[in-house]
């Protein structure tokens, strides 16, 4: 991993600023270019537009249902047991979990 990218989902004790921005600057700018290549690619077809606009809409629906939320709960948990900063455990619960669910 970069070294400018691995100082975000560091999870030794210190600052919790520069892992937040970091981790919503990289959320920020990955839906950007999402929506920025959905309107390229479907700029001619309103419809497969407003349907990647509802799978969007329910992506989010679902990544807040209660066995994710439980889930993320307990590795925080856990990590912070074991003296951990725990910053990054939603990021990437929902970014692996859309490839179990």
């Amino acid at each position: 991993m970069p070294a400018p990218i691995k100082w975000i989902f560091d999870g030794r004790a210190g600052s919790l600023r520069a892992p937040l921005i970091g981790i919503y600057g990289l959320l920020i700018v990955f839906n950007l270019a999402a929506w920025a290549w959905a309107l390229v690619v479907f700029r001619e077809q309103p419809i497969l537009l407003g349907t990647a606009l509802l799978a969007y809409g329910f992506g989010l629906r679902h990544a807040v249902d209660a066995d994710h939320i439980a889930a993320i709960d307990n590795v925080t948990r856990k990590l912070m047991q074991e003296g951990k900063r725990p910053v990054s455990v939603g990021f990437f619960f929902d970014q692996f979990s859309t490839f179990r669910d």
